[in-house]
């Protein structure tokens, strides 16, 4: 597998063979255009599988795609009001980020970052391929590429479950100099991984995102604080992404919570132990939280401060972003519903669901790093998630006021009821059938 420059690939992790399969996807998390069209087809979609993996498909599969996945793309389509953004590249990388790592006491500013997960590629090719490994960037890669991609995040249907409207983000970084990335390669498209088990609906990863932008930002106003380094970012309101984590960090560290106010646990009963806790540290306030739609625009605002910003990477990387447009001579699209197969038609069989990738193999890289008496680096991993969506409700059996085809627009394959032929409901003069309802609710 031929890999961008800043691509470590993992010593012992094969390459595996990607086979892209519309049939076999569950989740939408990206569309977009690819110019110069590719073997004629100029429209692409980034799927996940049932295990999280990121696979490829070309807009001619798009009838080949599972009813749910189609309903997914309708609805991002209508929501977005535009056509997908176009990207002009002769190479692409896709890599789905499991843990992002911060490393402490740098000597720059503007430091790298480590991201680890996936890499898928190199498209378009012939034999695309995935392996784990480390990707490296700097921080004002990661702020950019999250701050950039937000226009072009892909809307999925709210939820009760959701307090906003769940999308998937992405991030285009730099896999190599800027010369190569002139000619149109080492353009790394970025997905901050979602745990299985909030796959059930959608692959939204704003939290993921959130956390990874709080993390940078963070280190960014430490380095400013401790290096005089610019005024703007050492004095920055800089709120949480979960202030439940927040507290429980805190109470690790040794402080007891009370409100907004977090005071050093003594150590120590009676007297003693009190004045030993007002002598080793001060009190701490509880930090907000904050939306992910705030850390984007704390990221917008920090980007001009940082030293030397933007960087000729930056800039080469950013041209190859161009605005959505309709093909010339192309009418407007017209938006139909996705239609569901026969309510007698089986549902193609599916692969079994392969076991979990183990994510020790991280911990290669991570040794590598460490350095004896250094400061530990601050780890910012995806698997774990601020506030974990509620379970979700168990699903009634099919009844003759609910369609059965409706199952196939259920989220996860697994948790589709199994289709049975059902009887229709004789049709009363003036009164509104039955399936009706379907919508309505």
């Amino acid at each position: 597998m031929s890999t961008p420059r800043y691509f470590v690939p993992h010593a012992a992790s094969p390459a595996e063979p990607v086979p892209c399969d519309a049939a076999e996807v569950v989740h939408v998390v990206d569309a977009f255009r690819l110019e110069p069209a590719y073997l004629g087809e100029s429209e692409w979609f980034v799927c996940t599988d049932v295990v999280g993996q990121l696979q490829l498909i070309p807009g001619s599969d798009r009838a080949r795609l599972p009813a749910s996945v189609q309903a997914q793309l309708a609805h991002h389509e209508v929501a977005a009001g535009r056509p997908p953004r176009r990207l002009a590249a002769t190479e692409l990388f896709f890599f789905s980020a499991e843990m992002v790592e911060h490393p402490a006491d740098a000597e720059g500013f503007n430091d790298p970052v480590y991201l680890y997960g996936t890499l898928t590629g190199p498209w378009p090719g012939n034999a695309v391929t995935r392996v784990p490994g480390q990707l490296t960037v700097s921080r004002g890669d990661v702020l950019a590429g999250f701050a950039h991609g937000a226009q072009d995040a892909f809307h999925y249907v709210k939820d009760a479950e959701s307090r906003d409207a769940p999308s998937a983000y992405h991030a285009l970084l730099p896999g190599d100099r800027a010369e190569q990335l002139a000619q149109g390669r080492g353009l790394v498209l970025t997905y901050p991984a979602v745990p299985a088990e909030l796959q059930a609906h959608n692959v939204a990863n704003g939290a993921q995102v959130a956390n990874v932008l709080h993390a940078v930002l963070a280190q960014l106003q430490e380095d400013a604080r401790a290096n005089k380094g610019p005024q703007a970012i050492a004095a920055l309101d800089l709120p949480v992404a979960s202030r439940a984590m927040a507290i429980a960090e805190l109470e690790l560290k040794g402080f007891e919570v009370k409100g907004d106010i977090a005071i050093p646990r003594p150590t120590k009963g009676g007297l003693v132990g009190k004045l030993a806790g007002w002598l080793q540290s001060e009190e701490v306030r509880v930090p907000r939280e904050a939306p992910l739609s705030e850390f984007l625009e704390l990221a917008r605002r920090v980007l001009p401060l940082l030293p030397g910003w933007p960087t000729e990477t930056e800039r080469t990387l950013r041209a190859h972003v161009l605005a959505g447009s309709l093909s010339p001579g192309a009418s407007t699209p017209r938006m139909t519903p996705p239609r569901a197969p026969p309510r007698d038609a089986p549902l193609p069989p599916r692969l079994p669901t392969p076991p979990a990738r183990s994510s020790d193999w991280m911990n290669d890289f991570l040794d590598a790093h460490a350095r004896t008496g250094a400061a530990k680096p601050r780890l910012t991993p995806m698997k774990s998630q601020p506030a974990a969506r509620p379970a979700a409700k168990p699903t009634a059996p099919p009844s003759s006021s609910k369609a059965s085809w409706q199952s196939d627009f259920a989220a996860s394959p697994s948790a589709r009821p199994a289709l049975k032929q059902q009887e229709k409901a004789p049709v009363t003069p003036g009164k509104k059938p039955d399936w009706m309802n379907d919508f309505e609710d």
